[in-house]
């Protein structure tokens, strides 16, 4: 029997930056980084008995900051901040985005200057970002009032409004100074109270952007400020843009007992423009959504040590850390409102591609193209096009599991891709990426990417939110059911005094789609996460999708130094594991046509004995019932 423990998570987004002269945290004892050494290691002196160590980097843990002033805002979820704080986050970031890397008092106090800010609430914001390491840091505590609260009459706010549209968004560029003197002749004129200077300044600075630019300049210079080059689309460093888009494969994969076609999977890619490496990835037998995005994004940024050996690759792919810009295409998928709320939340700037312009999304695309064209060469392919496949039988010929392609992808990846050269760059992507880390000779490297100080906090920040009540029997997801003693005092009618005449309270929970055995519940007042299993214990772990397949049985019966040597020796591997996959579907479909029966796996016996308490048809919508339209 399988139990779950009772974990609780704070969600920590501080980030580390491994630099030399930098303190971190590691097997409980705080270290002084002293020398950076790999991909995997650095050298770092303990503070206590002054002993040089190496550390391994993806136990790293970031040094507890006592200097931190929590606002109320440090730990909460995503989805329990309003819009009007995420909108104050956005407006507070970009105004002090051109300070993050590094700037003096005197530039901080000159762009203050510029964007009509006084420079002590520039130095506030910026503080606030830098020592919590989130966005989130940028909000100020709560006091009284909600948010959205407005602060002065309804008729004040509009010519506030009205004159800021009319009289400082247009092509003559007139002064902050002159704006505020027209509102308040206005407010005169009509003799109504004067607002402050401040109020009126931060009305404009609500102001984005691109809108700000838009109407108060030329067409071409809002074109060269915001629109990439088309002829030549190219980062100055590694990490600086990341392209992320979706494809089905072209490919059918088998099921793991008869080893019969189950469909074509889809596959998310993500590529850092200025290596061309692969930096991340998601596969999934569902449509691209939301949830592909996040989980392609996390898998970017970690390290992909324990990946590997979950695999059993003896290989390394060293690309991780915290990127500064994504470059999507328009789909509802990138659109997700859960999605660009994880981005901000962890200093991701997210660029949709301009409709038509498929020069922002070239890289990737050709990425895509790469790839299917040696999935082209596996039993079962679907080739690119009917001309191509011909009367080739892709179903019938399908030998791979999902794990097992999945395998096969992560080889393709680490021994062949990042080794080969790119025309592009004119060498391969791992070298670039090295040299774009370390340096040159003739060139200084940007040190290691910041990564996260808690990969399961950045994780569940972009996993998709579920809103549930809570009943006796605990919280129900798509016929599971869930349950641990603490959401005991969130049933309705628990607490002495409660209320009848309200309807029940729904509370944020979170599920990871690769393993759906638990759920994590967000405690509101605690700013807490807790981990709750699923009530039917024998079930076993598994993911959305494997339940979506057994669900659907259900319903249908009723019931080192490298070079060429070392790439050949990569595709020598993944011919092999290939024949490995067409060899045990061949076994298997011989033992299946012997024994002249249809066993049902030891999972879905599972599920059909117990049919009352684990599945049943989900009336109720939800985020797993919606259908997402396929990604051009």
């Amino acid at each position: 029997m399988r139990s779950i423990k009772n974990e609780k998570l704070k969600l920590d987004r501080q980030k580390i930056q491994l630099i030399i002269g930098n303190f971190v945290k590691y097997e409980n004892q705080i270290y002084k980084i002293t020398q950076l050494i790999d991909f995997n290691e650095v050298i770092g002196v303990n503070i206590k008995n002054n002993e040089a160590k190496r550390l391994l980097i993806e136990y790293i843990k970031p040094t507890p900051n006592n200097s931190i002033k929590d606002n109320g805002y440090i730990s909460k979820d995503i989805d329990d901040i309003a819009d009007d704080g995420w909108k104050t986050i956005e407006i507070r970031l970009n105004a002090i985005r051109p300070l993050l890397n590094s700037a003096t008092r005197k530039e901080i106090e000159e762009h203050a200057k510029d964007i009509g800010i006084h420079f002590t609430t520039l130095y506030r914001w910026l503080s606030g970002y830098k020592s919590t390491g989130t966005v989130t840091g940028l909000l100020s505590q709560k006091r009284g009032r909600k948010n959205g609260t407005l602060f002065i009459a309804e008729d004040i706010e509009k010519i506030i409004q009205d004159t800021i549209k009319n009289d400082y968004l247009i092509k003559e560029r007139p002064s902050i100074k002159s704006v505020i003197n027209k509102i308040k002749i206005k407010c005169l004129e009509k003799n109504l109270a004067l607002p402050s200077n401040n109020t009126i300044r931060n009305r404009i600075n609500k102001i984005t952007q691109y809108e700000f630019f838009e109407k108060r300049n030329s067409k071409n210079l809002v074109k060269d400020k915001f629109a990439p080059a088309t002829k030549k689309y190219s980062a100055d460093y590694p990490l600086q843009k990341v392209q992320i888009d979706h494809t089905r494969v072209d490919l059918h994969i088998v099921d793991d007992e008869h080893r019969t076609s189950i469909g074509r999977p889809w596959l998310t890619l993500a590529i850092d423009i200025y290596s061309r490496m692969i930096v991340g990835y998601y596969l999934s037998l569902d449509a691209p959504s939301g949830v592909s995005v996040g989980m392609c994004i996390v898998n970017a940024i970690m390290q992909k040590n324990k990946l590997l050996n979950q695999f059993e690759l003896d290989t390394e792919w060293n690309v991780w850390g915290k990127f500064d810009n994504i470059f999507t295409d328009n789909g509802a998928d990138f659109r997700s409102f859960s999605v660009e709320q994880a981005c901000l939340a962890n200093g991701i700037h997210i660029n949709f591609r301009p409709i038509g312009k498929k020069e922002y999304g070239g890289h990737i695309e050709r990425l895509i193209g790469t790839t299917m064209t040696e999935v082209h060469d596996v039993p079962g392919t679907t080739y690119s096009n009917i001309r191509e496949k011909m009367d080739y039988d892709s179903e019938g010929n399908a030998c791979m599991t999902f794990d097992e392609f999945e395998k096969w992808l992560l080889i393709y990846i680490t021994k062949i891709y990042q080794h080969n050269i790119h025309s592009g760059i004119k060498t391969s992507p791992y070298i670039k990426w090295k040299e774009g880390i370390f340096g040159t000779k003739n060139t200084l490297g940007i040190g290691y990417p910041q990564i996260p100080g808690d990969i399961e906090s950045l994780t569940i920040d972009f996993l998709p939110s579920i809103e549930r009540t809570v009943q006796k029997n605990g919280v129900t997801i798509d016929g599971l059911t869930y349950f641990d003693q603490i959401l005991r005092t969130k049933i309705r009618g628990y607490d002495i005094g409660y209320d009848s005449s309200n309807s029940n309270p729904k509370y944020i929970f979170k599920r990871d789609p690769r393993d759906i055995s638990f759920i994590w519940f967000y405690d509101d007042i605690q700013q807490e996460y807790y981990k709750i299993g699923l009530a039917n214990m024998e079930f076993p772990p598994m993911s959305i999708q494997e339940l979506n397949i057994i669900k659907n049985n259900i319903e249908k019966t009723n019931s080192k130094v490298l070079n060429e040597y070392n790439i050949l020796e990569g595709y020598k591997e993944l011919y092999s594991h290939v024949d490995e996959s067409i060899k045990k579907t061949k076994q298997q479909k011989k033992m299946i046509q012997k024994a002249k029966n249809n066993k049902k796996s030891s999972i879905t016996s599972i599920l059909i004995k117990n049919t009352d308490n684990s599945i049943y048809k989900n009336n109720e919508s939800d985020i797993w019932d919606n259908d997402i339209p396929d990604f051009d």
